[in-house]
């Protein structure tokens, strides 16, 4: 008996969920045939396009716009009067997208559309489609599909239903927010490659550094690879380590500039981001644009930073790992080489040590293929100033003795190599024990002076200045070792 009353309400059970999806079945749209026709909506060039109206169901309600002036197209977001607030590549994909819409036929003369979401007001967003003739398309948006991709549509007063695939329906109904810039100086730079000069004011530990481009205009081309691409100003002037600036201080700003979020819009209050007093400003300046980025707190969670443009109206939130080089040591983007240069720019180089000197006289030479273009050309047409410095080769002569290329190659490698490998915190007068002069060819004057340091180490000062490197004992001795090879 017991088995029997068991086995009946297990099957009143099974029963039950049946009956229940049966009911859910018949209260479903019926799902298209994946074979059903395909029917294009709208078709047009994005460049006919004048204009798009997008209501969300949500509450979102913005047109864009898209205007041609001299073969140049530029998109406007509907309430701001800022050009630099909204991206225009995204606006102009949305106008890509909106040009060419097609959907399955889903069902013809639909007489319920509240199956499909497309009944009632509050749940329909609305894309509104103009072109530049003044006709409108607008296509209405219900419900997603449960068993297929796609976002359930229909053109307005139409009772046929689509099927517009998810990717599209997406593209079409994203929130005003999407399109905003979050560029924070209101488009994208790469610092590395367009920087012209960079203010920091100022680091955690108080330091004000400005790193600019090296001019190089009067530099052939030769001449310029010995140097790096930027140079310190302040605190130092000094050469940067390009690999290093640009792997530290330059990677961190570029994660800055581009923020994830948007904080607020004209803030009438900018102390809540910490802005009112910034932890730092960044001057930057490139070939098109001069503009100061403040920096705030840190937002509530640690993971970001308040950042806006002096003089803009917006607060970005950026990835707080783009402010690490706040807390960084300047020194640690300098480059270690205390006296980079070219041999091309060389006329003579001075050692002078324990009393005794040695002279280097170096003289730049066109190479024998130079000259036989040179002869072969009208004279007239030759201009000393265009020859390149990859064209010309030196000679050398030590105390009036010529010197083998060999031994000039050698004692060129120890110049250029003469590295620090500490920075002295408090340096003091010290009495110089050897000391290397370059003179150049415009006349200038380099120079390296070597005091005993610590053990196997010497303190260097560079062009007069305090004795505050430390180099190995090993780079003035590769120096002295030079000259004396044959």
């Amino acid at each position: 008996m017991r088995k029997n009353t068991k086995r009946l309400l297990l099957g009143l059970v099974a029963v039950a969920i049946l009956g229940g999806v049966y009911a859910g079945l018949m209260h479903m749209p019926d799902e298209q045939d994946t074979s059903s026709e395909s029917k294009t909506l709208v078709s047009a060039d994005a460049d006919a396009l004048s204009s798009i109206h997008v209501a969300l169901s949500g509450g979102d309600d913005y047109t864009l716009t898209s205007t041609t002036k001299n073969k140049k197209t530029t998109y406007t977001m509907s309430g701001t009067q800022d050009t630099s607030a909204y991206s225009d590549s995204l606006m102009q994909n949305l106008f890509s997208t909106a040009s060419s819409i097609s959907g399955t036929v889903v069902e013809e003369s639909c007489s319920d559309l509240s199956k499909y979401g497309l009944a009632g007001s509050d749940s329909i967003s609305t894309v509104a489609i103009t072109d530049t003739d003044g006709k409108t398309t607008t296509l209405r948006f219900g419900v997603s599909s449960d068993v297929v991709s796609g976002t359930y549509c229909n053109l307005d007063g139409k009772t046929d239903v689509y099927l517009v695939d998810s990717d599209t329906a997406s593209a079409l109904l994203e929130q005003e927010s999407y399109y905003r810039n979050l560029t924070v100086l209101g488009s994208y730079y790469s610092l590395s490659s367009e920087l012209q000069s960079l203010t920091v004011d100022a680091l955690a530990d108080g330091t004000v550094l400005t790193v600019q481009a090296r001019d190089t205009s009067d530099m052939d081309e030769t001449t310029a690879k010995a140097y790096s691409d930027f140079v310190f100003t302040a605190p130092e002037s000094c050469d940067a380590d390009d690999s290093e600036l640009k792997n530290g201080l330059l990677s961190d700003l570029q994660t800055l500039l581009t923020a994830q979020s948007i904080a607020a819009d004209n803030p009438s209050d900018l102390s809540p981001y910490g802005l009112d007093n910034p932890t730092a400003r960044v001057h930057i300046k490139t070939n098109s644009m001069d503009a100061t980025v403040l920096i705030g707190s840190v937002t509530d969670d640690n993971s970001g930073r308040y950042v806006m443009k002096e003089g803009g109206s917006t607060v970005f939130v950026s990835d707080a790992s783009g402010c690490g080089f706040l807390s960084d040591d300047w020194s640690d983007w300098r480059s270690a080489n205390l006296m980079p240069f070219s041999l091309n720019e060389v006329s003579q180089i001075t050692v002078t040590q324990n009393g005794t000197t040695h002279a280097v006289a170096v003289t730049q030479e066109a190479s024998d293929e130079e000259d036989a273009d040179a002869e072969s050309e009208d004279s007239s047409n030759t201009d000393s100033s265009d020859t390149d410095s990859s064209d010309v080769s030196q000679t050398a002569a030590l105390d009036g003795e010529t010197m083998s290329t060999e031994a000039l190659q050698q004692l060129y490698a120890a110049l250029d190599s003469v590295n620090y490998t500490r920075i002295v915190d408090a340096p003091t007068a010290q009495q110089a024990q050897a000391t290397v002069t370059l003179t150049m060819t415009d006349g200038t004057t380099r120079s390296l002076s070597f005091a005993k340091g610590g053990s196997r180490e010497y303190l260097v000062s560079v062009n007069g200045g305090a004795y505050a490197y430390g180099v190995q004992q090993d780079e003035l001795t590769s120096i002295t070792d030079a000259l004396t090879t044959k």
